[in-house]
């Protein structure tokens, strides 16, 4: 099938391969898998991954080396990582035609054999890929599709949907089953269903199963497929994870949020899972956009929000169960902030980067699971300078993190009266503009550091310096000490 809409395709990738072509006059160059793909839907794409056919390894790593850099990490498996000379891009994966032959079938990743066949035809390569959208190739010579498994109409309709028999496809590789979820939440495609009844059937072996003590699939890369997943569309992910059975068996604290009431008369919204949901939606709302403009939220920010009441479960009383006045779940910021670090260890969540949304810091997310529920103990306008400045303008990043999951749950929380509580929100901000005109270049430069207040009163490291110091940030910050006499003179008072 001719295509003639491939406008997007680097002319100097086109330049490159047709100079491969030259030179290697039997070699069939084909782009393959989610570029092509990609091009189809006229998405952005990084990644090109080339085939080359009908050429001996030994020669092909030759022209390789001679026209760029070469890295032979995948050669075993007929793979080169190459940096053509003056390729601005990410480095190529170019390939030969290849063949896979399960060789244990536990489904553990990469437990298959991979042979490499430089006179194997395109379409036996293309046809032991994961998905149909996946299994295009383009001849690079002549613009032909090739599409043995229908692909194209695949991407048309929006459909994922596995090439072969879905149990087979995803036992030769169990990640598979996490690739094909993340997928549809970044294509916005729906997953076929017998594709997703064996992505559901698989879900517990895929995430738990254990060989020689380790999981089937590497955590590292259900980090990523999660992570990546949540930061194209958290709601949709969230509703997928959960549908298949990968919620359970990942986040279990998150599959607890299912049926844990709320006091009605803030919580309009249902239960704690439903107002989840709902925080997730809220970086796609107009609102967002007037407090944040065009910021993205951060993986810490999508993180955060998904797990910042992962504590009312442990922490709930009721009226009939506990003769207390209403529903309630005090604490729950502190009881749901001790539990990331085991989540973000559990998944090795740390382990995955994204250029645009960032890393995990585990740190950063208990933090912001501990402090979002900041504007629920008083109205911003009598905050204290320095609360104001340690929560919002110490760290700047952080704060405007802070901000955005503080937003995320206000925006969820649908109380009786129908009275919105993001205006709460306008206030923070008000305040924090006032006290950062106080500031020099957007930060607090302290009087007297540990050192010279150690010195100056004759204390050793320990506590006692942070809290000397904590409390010489308060008086600058109201105004009660300018220079270095009287911030000494203030600290023996506080002594």
């Amino acid at each position: 099938m001719a295509i003639t809409q491939f406008k997007q395709i680097p002319r100097n990738l086109k330049a490159i391969t047709a100079r491969l072509v030259q030179d290697l006059s039997f070699a069939r160059v084909y782009l393959v898998g989610g570029a092509v793909r990609d091009l189809i839907l006229e998405r952005p794409t990084k990644d090109y991954d080339l085939v080359v056919g009908s050429v001996p390894i030994p020669k092909l790593e030759r022209w390789l080396a001679d026209h760029g850099q070469v890295n032979l990490v995948g050669k075993t498996f007929g793979v080169f990582k190459w940096q053509p000379a003056g390729w601005a891009g990410e480095a190529i994966d170019v390939a030969l035609p290849r063949t896979e032959h399960v060789s244990v079938g536990s489904g553990q990743y990469r437990d298959f054999k991979i042979q490499s066949q430089p006179d194997l035809p395109i379409e036996d390569d293309l046809l032991r890929r994961d998905f149909t959208i996946n299994a295009l190739a383009l001849d690079l010579e002549n613009n032909n599709l090739i599409d043995p498994s229908r692909g194209l109409s695949d991407i048309k309709k929006g459909i994922i949907r596995t090439v072969g028999k879905p149990e087979k496809r995803f036992k030769e590789d169990l990640s598979r089953t996490l690739r094909g979820l993340r997928q549809a939440c970044q294509l916005n495609f729906k997953i076929e269903p017998t594709t997703l009844e064996a992505i559901t059937l698989l879900s517990q072996k895929s995430s738990n199963g254990r060989r020689t003590g380790d999981w089937l699939v590497p955590r590292e890369i259900i980090a990523r497929e999660l992570l990546k997943a949540l930061q194209a569309n958290p709601v949709m992910a969230l509703g997928l994870f959960d549908k298949t059975g990968f919620i359970a068996q990942l986040l279990p604290e998150v599959e607890k949020l299912k049926g844990v009431p709320q006091p009605p008369e803030f919580h309009s919204e249902g239960d704690v899972w439903e107002h989840t949901k709902l925080a997730l939606g809220s970086f796609e709302v107009p609102e967002w956009r007037e407090f944040f403009g065009k910021s993205k939220p951060s993986l810490n920010v999508i993180l955060a929000t998904l797990l910042h009441d992962i504590g009312k479960p442990v922490t709930i009383k009721t009226p009939l169960k506990d003769k207390v006045d209403r529903i309630r779940t005090d604490g729950h910021d502190v009881a749901g902030a001790k539990m990331v670090p085991d989540i973000c260890q559990r998944l090795r969540l740390t382990s995955f980067t994204n250029p645009e949304a960032g890393q995990i810091n585990t740190d950063t997310v208990t933090w912001l699971v501990q402090n979002h529920l900041l504007l629920a103990h008083g109205s911003p306008e009598i905050f204290k300078p320095a609360t104001v400045y340690r929560y919002f303008l110490k760290d700047q990043i952080k704060g405007q993190e802070l901000q955005q999951v503080i937003f995320a749950d206000m925006h969820a929380t649908r109380p009786h009266d129908g009275r919105l509580l993001t205006p709460k929100l306008t206030e923070l901000q008000n305040r924090i503009k006032e006290v950062s005109k106080k500031l020099t270049s957007g930060k607090l430069k302290l009087l007297l550091s540990g050192e010279e207040i150690m010195k100056s009163f004759n204390i050793k490291p320990g506590p006692s310096v942070g809290l000397l110091l904590k409390k010489l940030e308060e008086a600058q910050l109201s105004s009660l000490v300018k220079t270095k006499r009287q911030a000494i003179n203030y600290l023996k008072k506080q002594i």
